[in-house]
């Protein structure tokens, strides 16, 4: 496993310090199962990013969680200052491209043109880069052995992410129990059988 590295602890950054933390504090990368090039960025205070995305299950059905952050479960919480300025951040970067935005208001959607793989990459590094710790240890590494991992440290980081990558064929199972044919959920499933067949490191977060 990996051990500990750097004896330095975390400081807070002194911006944020005057903002109390949220009780609740998530980002979260949602997908729709019919096209693995879209995801959903999103920032929810609720107690869980489950309860976020089952809002927009009355309009989409095919909405499911891809990955997720505790914010909140890190060394020194976040703000609703900070939620909004990562929002602002992720909108502005041009790793993501431009949001999609809502045909008939024009207004930005938290919907990218992206894999959500490259959105879980990127929002690792952003979170890292930003000082988020764990353990009052920064998530940000400079060892040559977290550097196939985006130079994160992983243990740290299990500690607040969760990704959702279900067996196919339990998620087969699920998906025609909700009467969604096979064709309309094939990216899903296609994507899910090449990741279980990675090797460890490719599924460290599991």
């Amino acid at each position: 496993m990996y051990d500990d590295f750097d004896d330095e602890a975390a400081s807070q950054n002194e911006y944020y310090s005057e903002y109390p933390a949220l009780e609740h504090a998530w980002l979260y990368i949602a997908i729709d199962v019919r096209d693995m090039n879209l995801a959903k960025i999103g920032l929810t205070r609720r107690k869980s990013p489950l309860d976020r995305i089952s809002q927009g299950k009355t309009y989409n059905p095919f909405l499911t969680l891809f990955a997720s952050y505790e914010l909140s479960k890190c060394t020194f919480g976040a703000s609703q200052k900070e939620l909004d300025d990562i929002e602002g951040y992720i909108h502005s970067r041009n790793a993501f491209g431009d949001p999609i935005k809502h045909l008939y208001t024009g207004r930005k959607s938290e919907w990218f043109f992206i894999h959500p793989e490259e959105a879980e990459y990127q929002i690792d590094w952003i979170l890292a880069k930003r000082g988020f710790a764990v353990d009052n240890k920064v998530l940000y590494s400079h060892e040559i052995r977290h550097e196939k991992f985006n130079c994160i440290a992983v243990e740290r980081m299990k500690k607040i992410k969760t990704i959702y990558r279900p067996n196919a064929l339990v998620f087969s199972k699920m998906a025609d129990e909700a009467n969604i044919p096979f064709d309309m959920y094939r990216p899903y499933y296609d994507y899910l059988r090449e990741f279980h067949q990675r090797d460890e490191d490719e599924k460290i977060y599991l």
